[in-house]
C-alpha cells in the first residue's frame, strides 16, 4: 500500500472585514464590497483552500460575468494548487484535484451556467455586472446547491439598484434567516493607504466615488427624476386622497410587486404630496385586503387601478364586494410615456414626500426608473397623479356596470 498524503495548509492572513465574512454562519452571504477590499482573494481562499473547501474533495464552482475575469481567476487558482492538481483543463475551465475535489469556472454570459452539476460551494463574483444574474441564479445555479445542502457568496461592487441590489436587501431582512450581508467599503482594508482613497475622493465625481470606494448602491443620475428634485415634507391634512395601484399577483421571490401609493394635490398651490407608499407580494385574497384596507384608512375619494386580462379581476372583487370608489384603468402608452405628467411636477419641485408614509424603496425605484429592477411604485404613483383629475363615478367594466 502506499503512504497516505499528507497536505499541509498555512492559514490563510486575512484582514478583520474579510473574517468578518467568513466567520459568519449564514448559508447565502452577499458582500457590496469598495475596490480593493480584497473579496476575489477571500473568495479563492473559501473555494480552495479553507475547511470544506476543494482541497478537502468538495466540488465548487465560481461564476464571474465575463470570460476575462474568469480567466485571470482561473490562472491564479491554477498556480495556487499547482502541487495538488491532477487534472488542469482550460478548455472545460475545470481543475481536478488528488483530494478528489474539483473546481469549476463558468462565465453568465450564458444563463444556463453550472446547469445539471451539484456543488457544495459557489461565488458568484462581481455579481451586480452580470447582466443575467436573476435568471442565472433562479433558474440554474441555486438547484446545483440541492444535493449537498451547499452554499453561495455573492461579493460585487455594486452597479445601481439591481438584483444584486435585490439580493442585497434579502440578507438584511429578518424574514431570510438563511441570509447574511455585509458592507464592505475600500477604507476596511488596513492595507490600502487611508490617502489614497482621499485623493480618490478628490479626483472622482461624487457618485462614482460612492459607488465604488464606499459600496454604496447608488444610480449614477441614469433615472429620469434626480435626487435634488426630491423635496421632503408632510402632507397638508383634510386633503383628499386618491390611490393608485399598481398589480401583480404572485408570491415568487423576485416576482414583480403590488404597490399602492396614497396621493393628493394641494388646491392653492398645486404641489403634489405623496402621502404613502407600499409594496408587496401576494396572492388575490390578500392583495384585494390590502387595496381595501389603504382604501379605507385614508377615505380614498377614487381607487385607480391597472386592469389588464387578469388583473381585472381584483377591480371586479373590489367593485363587487366594497362601496369603495373603485375606477379600472387600462394602460395605453408605455410606463415611461405615463410617469411624464408626473415628471413634469417633479421638475417644477411641486411634488414632496412625506417621510412617515413613504419608505427608502420608493426613492430607490424612483430614481432608477427607466432602468431598475422594480418600478411598480412609479407606476403606481403614475396611476394616482393620473386619478387626481377623474370623478369618482361608478366602475366602468367591459360586459358591465358596477355600481
Amino acid at each position: 500500500m502506499g503512504e497516505a498524503l499528507e497536505i499541509r495548509i498555512a492559514p490563510p492572513e486575512l484582514h478583520p472585514g474579510q473574517r468578518r465574512i467568513l466567520d459568519d454562519p449564514a448559508r447565502f452571504k452577499v458582500a457590496s464590497c469598495g475596490r480593493r477590499f480584497g473579496k476575489t482573494r477571500l473568495a479563492c481562499e473559501w473555494l480552495t483552500l479553507l475547511p470544506g473547501a476543494a482541497i478537502e474533495g468538495s466540488p465548487v464552482a465560481y461564476f464571474a460575468p465575463t470570460y476575462k475575469l474568469l480567466s485571470e481567476v482561473f490562472g491564479l487558482i491554477e498556480r495556487t494548487m499547482a502541487g495538488v492538481a491532477k487534472r488542469v483543463n482550460r478548455q472545460e475551465m475545470r481543475i481536478e484535484l488528488v483530494t478528489g475535489g474539483a473546481i469549476d469556472f463558468w462565465t453568465l454570459e450564458d444563463p444556463d451556467a453550472g446547469r445539471g452539476r451539484r456543488y457544495r460551494r459557489i461565488v458568484i463574483d462581481e455579481a451586480a455586472h452580470a447582466r443575467h444574474l436573476r435568471d442565472a441564479w433562479e433558474q440554474a445555479i441555486r438547484p446545483t446547491l440541492t444535493d449537498y445542502r451547499g452554499e453561495a457568496w455573492f461579493i460585487s461592487t455594486p452597479k445601481g439598484l439591481n438584483f444584486f441590489h435585490d439580493l442585497f436587501r434579502r440578507g438584511e431582512s429578518e424574514e431570510y434567516q438563511n441570509w447574511a450581508s455585509f458592507h464592505m467599503p475600500t477604507s476596511a482594508n488596513p492595507y490600502i493607504a487611508p490617502e489614497e482613497i482621499e485623493e480618490a475622493r478628490a479626483q472622482l465625481p461624487e457618485l462614482v466615488f460612492r459607488q465604488e470606494y464606499l459600496a454604496e448602491f447608488v444610480t449614477m443620475g441614469a433615472g429620469l427624476v434626480k435626487p435634488e428634485m426630491v423635496r421632503l415634507g408632510a402632507a397638508p391634512r383634510d386633503l383628499p386622497i386618491t390611490l393608485g395601484v399598481d398589480l401583480a399577483i404572485s408570491t415568487r421571490d423576485g416576482a414583480d410587486f403590488t404597490a399602492i401609493v396614497a396621493m393628493t394635490r394641494d388646491p392653492n398651490t398645486g404641489t403634489v404630496y405623496i402621502v404613502e407608499a407600499e409594496r408587496f407580494r401576494g396572492e388575490f385574497r390578500e392583495i384585494v385586503d390590502r387595496i381595501r384596507t389603504s382604501a379605507e384608512r385614508h377615505r380614498a375619494k377614487l381607487v385607480a387601478i391597472e386592469q389588464t386580462q387578469f388583473q381585472a379581476a381584483v377591480v371586479q372583487e373590489l367593485a363587487r364586494t366594497t362601496k369603495l370608489p373603485i375606477r379600472g384603468v387600462r394602460p395605453d402608452r408605455d410606463k415611461v410615456t405615463r410617469f411624464l405628467p408626473l415628471l413634469t411636477r417633479y421638475e417644477q419641485g411641486m411634488v414632496v414626500h412625506d417621510p412617515s408614509g413613504v419608505p427608502p424603496w420608493f426613492r430607490d425605484e424612483l430614481l432608477a426608473f427607466p432602468e431598475g429592477q422594480h418600478d411598480d411604485g412609479v407606476d403606481a404613483a403614475a396611476h394616482a397623479f393620473a386619478a387626481l383629475g377623474m370623478s369618482s363615478g361608478p366602475v366602468v367594466i367591459p360586459g358591465r356596470r358596477v355600481f
